[in-house]
């Protein structure tokens, strides 16, 4: 009874683990608060916008995004027109989710990684979003990476 008692306990801990992956390639794997993401080109930003948008490697207006394809958006605080420099940002956080854009059939998946910059420029976030239905899952660190191409790049943070 009480080897009964112990194993259940176990599978009751382990099955709050959560679960880790350090591969950005997995599902798993988040992007570790201290880690780098280096702006490598210049973003320009609109008078009525507060916010850049990259897709395939490349800043594309918001009109020409396709959305079943990974595009990422980087938050500023303040409107435009202006020209973000290259730049290296500290990620202070990351969140992955889905919400529904037309129940039941298109979802969307997205990453938010909260941003501090060195250089006190007024960055909020990078958002990163493809839309998808429900047999669909998130994307990877590593696919985000190739949705970005070299206009935005990640050094990862080394987690002990």
């Amino acid at each position: 009874m009480r080897l009964f008692i112990l194993c259940i306990a176990l599978l009751i801990i382990t099955s709050c683990q959560s679960m880790h992956s350090n591969d950005p390639n997995s599902l798993f794997f988040s992007i570790p608060a201290g880690s780098t993401l280096s702006l490598g080109k210049e973003l320009s930003i609109s008078s009525t916008e507060t916010h850049g948008t990259i897709q395939a490697g490349k800043q594309i207006a918001d009109d020409d995004r396709q959305f079943y394809d990974i595009s990422c958006r980087l938050d500023f605080e303040k409107f435009g027109p202006r020209t973000i420099e290259p730049e290296k940002f500290t990620v202070t956080r990351t969140e992955d989710g889905q919400n529904w854009i037309s129940q039941p059939s298109i979802l969307r998946f997205y990453t938010e990684v909260y941003l501090k910059s060195n250089k006190d420029t007024d960055i909020i976030k990078m958002v990163c979003q493809f839309y998808g239905d429900t047999i669909d899952r998130n994307f990877t660190v590593a696919e985000m990476q190739e949705a970005l191409g070299d206009f935005v790049t990640i050094e990862y943070a080394t987690t002990k």
